[in-house]
Formats: structure tokens, C-alpha cells, sequence
């Protein structure tokens, strides 16, 4: 018994010592910042806020724990190299904490060891991870050639000096400067193709779930907004943002319906939400993705870390259709929020696809709410919050754009194709409960369910150069 409380008491201790830790190398990066503007600023809240729930929840989470010392020694490491990225203040020191988050992630994700499961997503994860350092690196190498600089205030002024977007031979370099960076950004955030790692990382601590998908799964999305003024020089780099992240947001989109697993659901949630911000980057709304990435980053920490919960809630509410007239009377309602938001007073770009997918949310709340019977009570709800939203909304427009220069002109026929496939998905989902006797839509589902099969071409390719000896034999 006296060793059983000797053993929780070191556990106990061992955990406050890593939170003692961490808040001093907090301290510490504060203090050694050179670069604390207010993009860093907003950065650096969030993280320290993650990080500080993440260690709380985790000091239960793992109480008992042989691993426990190390888990939370590993768990500190982390968030110091976040801490590191987002007050960077030159390419060189943003980019070795890029690769030092990404390797001491790797060792959380590897924490249960003797689990093939988990070594296949973290190695999926490795391999991912390598190819997108080897973007950045070859981005800063070009960065040195064209403006010889890696210091971000002096790289944003001779960006700023070249005025928009550039151009002709001469502009060769930092055309793929931008190219590259946005790729690395791509590879990082988990995108299409290569996001397969991610739903497989449920082998992981929960408190790793969490930080992964509330903060470290956002450095592609921080590394496309700091150097916005470089990217956005090339249209090129600006269209592949656009087109890989309004693919990601609605394939992830598709298969995240059809998971029975809540965490896995989540995961694809989180890839189809960095999907969206990769689109948002893409159309120069770079102010309305710093906004996502702090809300996304607090809804989805509160999402893992209470996990448990949705279970119960989701068989306590069975899905009915919603009735075409309450879908019709949403979108109408959601139209007209567009048209109050169109463009909030004050000189911020319009960015319409972001206001019609605004409106389509709005839409799909008010539909559903209006769906039940005997609502009456639930109409003047729905037009009070719809009308708070648009507010927030237009609030929120102008805290990011205070915070990050947006740009505007980049969307173009994708993003308008991408607005028309999120709408269809709305209907759909909408529909379900009539739909599911459909013997086509049945097989679709099936499909949509396994990830369209990206997740298993994955695994063999993994194991094909890394190979995991259980799921070596298990694939033959």
C-alpha cells in the first residue's frame, strides 16, 4: 500500500515538474523574441493555452502510468518547439523548429510501442513529415538566392517592394520559392493525398490526439500566413493552395460522414478543416484563416479532450431529414446573412466564396432547428442567431485583418466549384434518413467509408520501405 502512494506521489510530482518546465521555456522563447508582432502574439496565446490544458487533462489521463515521466518530459519538448515556431523571427530558426516539433511528435506518437498499428501511422506520419522539410529547406535555400535575407521583416519589405503578384524570367526563383513553401505547407497540414496518417493516429494518448490535431497539425496553415507577403507573389503557389485544399475539404468532408468512430470522425473533420484553410490561403483571405485556425484549435482540444461525452450525446439524438421546406426557408435566411456580410463596413477585401459558404452554414443550422415539429418557438431563435452570427462574423473580419494584410482576386472558378460541391454535400446530408435505402448511395458509403481506399495504397507503400513485421505479413 505505502509503495503503491509512494509510486502516485513521484507520478504527481514528476507531471507538476513538466508543467513547471514548460512554463519556464515559455519564459524563456518570450523573452529571446525578436519578432513578437501581433500575428506572434495571437500565436503564441494559443499555444501556451493548449499546451497548459493539454498537460492539466493529461496529469489524470495518466495517472498510474509506467510511461508517465517520460510522456509528460515528451510532451514539453513539444510545446517548446511550438513556442519556438510561431515567435521565430528568421527562416533558419522557423524551420529548425518546424523539424524539431515534427521529430518530438514522433516520439508521442510512438508512445505505445508495442502497438503495429501506431508505428504504421507514425512512420506514415515520418515519411510525410521528411518530404515536407525537404520543400522548406529548398524554399529558404532560394530565399538566401533571391533577396539575401532569411530575416522575415527584411524579406517582407523587398517582397513588399515587388508589388503583387510577378511574372517573366527574372521572377523564375521566386515563383518556386512560393511553390515550395506552399507545398511544404500542403504536406504538413495533412492534404490530399497525403492525409492518411492522420485518422490513424488514434493509437496515440488522447492528450497527443488533442495537441496534434488542435495545434501542431496547424503549422502548415501558420507557415502560409507568416510568409503570406512571399507567397502570395506567385498566382501559381496562391492556385495550388486553392484547388489541394478545396479538394481535402470536400473529399474529408464526404468520408467524415460515414465514420462510426468518434475520434475517427474527428480526424477527418480536422483534415477537412485544414482542407478549408489551405482554401482560404489560397483565395488571400489570409486574416479569415488566422480566425479559423484559433477557433478550430480551441473547438477541437475541447472536442478530443471530451470525446467520451459525444458518444452518449450522438444515441441520445437519432438523425431525422430535415423537410424541404425548412431547407428552403434555411438557405434563404442563410442568403440574405451573405448579402448583410457581404462586406462588413470598412476596407476589407469580399472574398464572395467565403460569404456564400458562411451563408450555407448559416443555412444548414436554421434548417435543421426549424426541421422538428411544432417549432414555432424556434423561428424567432433561428433568425436571433443567424443575425448574432453575421455580427461575429463581420467582427471577426475585422480583428483578422487587423492582425494579417488580406489579399483578394485569387479564387476563381474553383472556389466557385468548390461553394457548389459543399452546397450538394448540404442537401445530401440533409436527406440522409430518405436516402438510405438508395442501393447506390449504399455502395457509395461503403466506399466513402474505407477513405476510398487512399488509407490502404498508403500502408503498403509504407510498409513497402519501412516495414512493420506484424503488418508486413498481415498485407501479403
Amino acid at each position: 500500500m505505502g509503495s503503491s502512494r509512494r509510486w502516485a506521489g513521484a507520478q504527481r510530482r514528476a507531471a507538476l515538474l513538466g508543467e513547471l518546465y514548460s512554463g519556464l521555456w515559455l519564459a524563456a522563447a518570450v523573452a529571446s523574441a525578436a519578432f513578437l508582432d501581433r500575428l506572434s502574439a495571437a500565436l503564441l496565446l494559443l499555444s501556451a493555452f493548449l499546451l497548459w490544458a493539454v498537460t492539466r487533462y493529461s496529469r489524470r489521463y495518466m495517472g498510474g502510468d509506467p510511461g508517465q515521466a517520460r510522456f509528460t518530459a515528451w510532451l514539453c519538448i513539444t510545446g517548446t518547439c511550438v513556442f519556438t515556431l510561431v515567435l521565430a523571427q528568421n527562416l533558419i530558426v522557423f524551420a529548425a523548429a518546424w523539424c524539431a516539433t515534427s521529430l518530438s511528435l514522433h516520439r508521442l506518437l510512438q508512445f505505445y510501442g508495442d502497438r503495429p498499428a501506431a508505428l504504421l501511422a507514425a512512420r506514415k506520419k515520418f515519411l510525410v513529415s521528411r518530404l515536407g522539410d525537404l520543400c522548406l529547406v529548398s524554399a529558404i535555400g532560394l530565399a538566401r538566392f533571391e533577396f539575401g535575407t532569411w530575416d522575415f521583416a527584411r524579406l517582407f519589405w523587398a517582397s513588399a517592394s515587388m508589388g503583387g503578384a510577378i511574372s517573366g524570367p527574372d521572377a523564375t526563383s521566386v515563383q518556386w520559392m512560393a511553390v515550395l513553401l506552399a507545398c511544404a505547407a500542403l504536406l504538413k497540414s495533412a492534404q490530399f493525398p497525403f492525409h492518411s496518417w492522420l485518422p490513424d493516429t488514434m493509437e496515440t494518448p488522447t492528450p497527443v490526439s488533442a495537441l496534434m490535431h488542435a495545434g501542431i497539425i496547424n503549422a502548415g496553415g501558420i507557415l502560409v500566413i507568416r510568409l503570406s507577403p512571399v507567397i502570395e507573389l506567385s498566382s501559381a503557389a496562391m492556385t495550388i493552395l486553392t484547388v489541394a485544399g478545396a479538394f481535402t475539404a470536400v473529399f474529408a468532408g464526404l468520408v467524415m460522414l460515414t465514420q462510426a468512430s468518434v475520434k475517427r470522425g474527428l480526424a477527418f473533420s480536422t483534415v477537412a478543416q485544414m482542407g478549408f484553410m489551405m482554401f482560404e490561403c489560397g483565395l488571400g483571405a489570409f486574416h479569415m484563416a488566422l480566425i479559423h485556425l484559433v477557433a478550430h484549435s480551441v473547438f477541437k482540444a475541447y472536442a478530443f479532450l471530451s470525446s467520451g461525452r459525444a458518444v452518449h450525446a450522438r444515441a441520445r439524438s437519432p438523425r431525422r431529414a430535415a423537410r424541404p421546406a425548412a431547407v428552403l426557408t434555411g438557405l434563404g435566411a442563410g442568403a440574405i446573412c451573405a448579402v448583410l456580410a457581404y462586406r462588413a463596413p470598412g476596407a476589407v477585401p469580399a472574398h464572395p466564396e467565403l460569404k456564400a459558404i458562411f451563408a450555407l452554414a448559416i443555412a444548414q443550422m436554421l434548417w435543421s432547428l426549424w426541421s422538428g415539429y411544432g417549432a414555432g418557438w424556434r423561428v424567432p431563435a433561428g433568425v436571433a442567431i443567424a443575425g448574432g452570427l453575421t455580427a461575429v462574423y463581420c467582427l471577426m473580419e475585422r480583428v483578422g485583418s487587423a492582425l494579417v494584410k488580406p489579399s483578394d482576386g485569387h479564387g476563381g472558378l474553383a472556389g466557385y466549384l468548390t461553394v457548389a460541391a459543399f452546397c450538394a454535400i448540404a442537401l445530401a446530408e440533409s436527406q440522409l434518413p430518405r436516402l438510405a435505402g438508395n442501393r447506390w448511395l449504399g455502395d457509395f458509403w461503403v466506399h466513402a467509408r474505407n477513405g476510398f481506399y487512399v488509407n490502404t495504397v498508403a500502408n503498403r507503400f509504407t510498409i513497402a520501405i519501412w516495414p512493420v513485421e506484424t503488418l508486413a505479413k498481415e498485407t501479403r
